[in-house]
């Protein structure tokens, strides 16, 4: 079953009231009441104890214990924290913040945000993999009072980084170092630009609330492509993406709980764009007209009460106005702007961005399959290579298809140069070799329409280009980051201090002054942390050490990026 979420500052109260002997106990076995049986309002746990949920609402509230220790027992502890933080502002401090005057108000930001940097660099300075009970609820109290304080992108920063804090003391698969590496030092940078500003928060400082659905006028969509969705989290569906006069994106998805047999038969399920039930597979190569339409800042489209769509005649090509340009801009105009949006926050970027567009010769064989676009050769990948979908057989057949003319869309990692993740394909103008079914109207989806064999005659034997070797300029720093993010300041001991010297050397040999510069700042730092001159050891400055690492972080952040898109 699904969990529900619980308010962030009933999270941080109840585990707070817990006694250290039991914190212990909980952070040596975090997943304790996973193994008990849960219910929509109550968990039972292996001694027949009853945790009681109480929720307002889909939110949990409240939390008894049937034990004589509640509420300072180990039960509600365990089940607080598998429970997730609610987005939603809670509390009646809201509407107070919000009335105050500009002046007050920003102070309460800046309150809330320096006590923000202050919880993620607690967390930096011991380390995710010591980051226990205590912890998560400064995390999570942070969380609440920046909620509060309406600084919603610091609390979904925070929010995002304690999941994967939760993820990685569990031992779940989802865990990811790179994404952890990012959320704190996105988490970080909101705190300092707020808590250091001197101007009024900016839009995309503060963040919103939630996606919420705003009018979008009268539209005429066409539709893109449609992707499988599988997710690590537990979640399978399907993505349409569609596009208006202008060149914009707008996705409309069926997403819930499952796996990669639902993402398959979601391609089927209707998409209920008002009053137009659609399946996806049709969706995808159908005009629409919609009145009224609503959408979120992403491009998510609404199905409102109000909303009404209906279905043109005439189908979605690839070769009409509204989408043959974007596979004529060039290749380095692409990159720039991905990595533009690459950096910014993930509520802030549009549907589509991460997408490339390019037209080329198709390239196969037995290492693969790609495609040389003017000079630049590109290989194919998928992401979703199960068996309930068609992306792996695909990418077989057009490994024996060297020489058609195809466009191609697919979803562009800026890290990894010259790999493309395949999501849609179709022959170019004036290729007419490239068979498939008139229903698909000129191209196919990669993670659904099965491509037959296609007989080329005489096309030429061509040899996919083996990926080009990547040397890791940044390593050394980028190591040093992520080690940090698990080990905390234990990993910068006095011993470190000549290693990280050679590491900033050969930076600096590098032309990579700005990362030489950061690695030496943490050297600096490590050496502060060496005993006095009594022979006890100095305490650790941790907004000091979080600064420093923030700042080797954002650089190895923007060095990287720029990197990448200069290899490709």
């Amino acid at each position: 079953m699904t969990r529900p979420r619980i308010a962030a500052d009933v999270a941080a109260a109840l585990t707070a009231a817990i006694p250290p002997r039991l914190i212990k106990k909980l952070d040596a076995e975090p997943t304790l009441a996973d193994r008990w049986t849960w219910s929509a309002t109550a968990v039972v746990t292996d001694k027949n104890e009853t945790v009681s949920l109480t929720l307002t609402g889909e939110v949990i509230t409240g939390v008894a214990c049937s034990c004589l220790l509640q509420p300072k027992c180990l039960h509600i502890a365990a089940v607080v924290t598998l429970l997730e933080p609610d987005a939603s502002t809670a509390g009646a401090a809201a509407p107070a913040a919000a009335a105050a005057a500009p002046q007050e108000a920003l102070v309460v930001d800046v309150a809330a945000a320096r006590s923000a940097f202050a919880a993620l660099g607690a967390v930096l300075a011991a380390g995710a993999e010591s980051s226990g009970a205590f912890a998560q609820a400064e995390l999570l109290r942070s969380i609440h009072a920046c909620r509060t304080a309406g600084l919603h992108r610091l609390a979904t920063a925070q929010t995002r980084a304690l999941r994967s804090i939760r993820e990685l003391r569990t031992d779940r698969s989802e865990f990811s170092l790179p994404i952890l590496t990012a959320d704190l030092r996105d988490g970080l940078a909101v705190a300092h630009a707020l808590a250091h500003g001197t101007a009024a928060p900016t839009a995309a400082l503060v963040g919103t609330a939630r996606r919420e659905y705003e009018d979008a006028g009268n539209l005429r969509v066409r539709g893109v492509l449609c992707e499988a969705v599988v997710a690590r989290s537990g979640y399978a569906g399907c993505t349409t993406y569609l596009i208006d006069d202008r060149g914009q994106l707008y996705t409309r998805s069926d997403v819930a709980p499952g796996d990669a047999g639902r993402a398959a038969g979601a391609y089927d399920a209707s998409a209920a764009i008002g009053d137009a039930v659609l399946p996806h597979r049709e969706l995808c190569r159908s005009g629409l007209f919609v009145s009224d339409a609503t959408a979120s800042a992403d491009g998510r489209l609404g199905a409102g009460q109000k909303v009404r769509a209906v279905r043109s005649s005439e189908p979605s090509r690839w070769d009409g106005d509204h989408l043959a340009p974007k596979f004529k801009r060039p290749l380095a105009e692409q990159l720039a702007h991905i990595a533009a949006l690459d950096a910014g926050p993930d509520e802030l970027r549009p549907a589509g961005w991460d997408f490339l567009y390019v037209e080329g010769t198709l390239v196969g064989g037995p290492g693969g399959v790609g495609i040389v676009a003017g000079e630049t050769p590109i290989r194919f990948t998928t992401m979703l290579e199960h068996k309930a979908l068609t992306a792996r057989d695909n990418l077989v057949v057009l490994s024996r298809a060297s020489g058609l003319a195809v466009r191609a869309i697919g979803r562009c990692r800026i890290g990894v140069p010259r790999e493309l993740e395949l999501l849609a394909i179709g022959p170019a103008p004036g290729e007419t070799r490239f068979t498939m079914p008139d229903a698909w109207h000129g191209r196919a989806n990669l993670h659904y329409d099965r491509l037959s064999q296609m007989r080329l005659g005489d096309a030429p034997d061509l040899t996919v280009a083996a990926p080009l070797p990547h040397d890791d300029l940044l390593g050394p720093l980028r190591r040093r980051v992520e080690r940090a993010v698990l080990g905390g300041a234990g990993t910068l001991p006095t011993h470190a201090i000549a290693e990280l010297e050679r590491e900033a050397a050969a930076l600096a040999e590098r032309a990579l002054h700005g990362g030489a510069e950061v690695l030496r700042d943490l050297a600096a730092l490590a050496h502060d942390a060496a005993r006095a001159a009594t022979g006890m050891r100095r305490p650790l400055d941790r907004n000091a050490f979080a600064a420093a690492w923030l700042r080797a972080a954002l650089y190895e952040d923007s060095a990287r990026r720029r990197l990448s898109v200069a290899s490709w």
